[in-house]
């Protein structure tokens, strides 16, 4: 091709057809320029295409960080539930005044009994054997912490600048208030509670030695306003379970949208 382009300027030059010779080199050049940018519009698009699925599986994977974190919730749930109504049950009968939620404007969740924990009814009256639980899932605090593997990622390879603008406020706005609901202070009042039964001489499980376990509370004001203290953190956090919960099957429907803008 090249070979017959350059043999019709030689035949031009020849001929002496030096105007139609500049007029046929024009053209070339413009052939030339046009497939150029034919070329690099290509390129472009291949480029283009090949983010759009490199953030598809990105954003993919986002949904299964998400996916995860919401099974993560529905499982914390059912410990966290009875935690909450064993320690006002540990309360109530050992004749203190129980933790008053709308004092704190909180909400008093309800009892879940879809776990293995206790699967009846919280007793009415006084029952050893829910004592014994209750003093035992009483420090049984976990660090729930959401799946961001995915997004580190992004940021670390520059993918997370391809993301629209509305994702990454939710994105951020997901996280923030995923740390504001499950905060390390649960943790930190059940070591406390620990260290308060230490102090007698007893570890969480050691209370079934005791005649009445519940003579670790009566009258022991420090103890009781742990408690106190324990129920209103693992109400905010049923109340987080819930929350984010929702939030993020939410969340999971707006990301499936984004990909399929792309």
């Amino acid at each position: 091709m090249i070979k017959f382009f350059r043999n019709i300027r030689k035949q031009l030059l020849d001929e002496g057809k030096t105007g139609k010779y500049f007029k046929y080199a024009i053209g070339e050049i413009v052939l030339v320029v046009i497939g150029i940018l034919i070329a690099l519009q290509i390129n472009n698009w291949n480029e283009h295409r090949k983010t759009n699925q490199a953030l598809k599986i990105a954003l993919s994977n986002i949904i299964n960080d998400l996916q995860s974190d919401h099974k993560k919730l529905k499982e914390e749930n059912k410990t966290v539930s009875f935690r909450f109504h064993s320690m006002q049950y540990l309360l109530k009968t050992s004749g203190n005044t129980i933790y008053d939620a709308d004092a704190d404007e909180s909400v008093i969740p309800s009892f879940r009994k879809d776990n293995e924990t206790w699967d009846k009814n919280i007793p009415t009256d006084y029952d050893k054997e829910f004592i014994q639980l209750a003093f035992l899932w009483s420090h049984r605090t976990a660090n729930i912490r959401s799946n961001k593997s995915t997004l580190e990622e992004l940021k670390s390879t520059g993918m997370y600048s391809y993301i629209s603008r509305d994702l990454k406020l939710d994105l951020s706005n997901y996280y923030n208030k995923w740390d504001n609901y499950f905060k390390d202070i649960v943790n930190k009042l059940a070591e406390d509670w620990q260290e308060s039964l230490g102090e007698d001489g007893f570890l969480n499980s050691d209370t079934y030695q005791l005649d009445d376990p519940l003579s670790l509370i009566k009258d022991n004001p420090k103890r009781v306003n742990l408690l106190k203290r324990m129920i209103r953190e693992t109400g905010w956090r049923l109340v987080g379970l819930k929350d984010m919960g929702d939030i993020s099957m939410d969340f999971i429907t707006s990301i499936e949208q984004e990909i399929n803008s792309l």
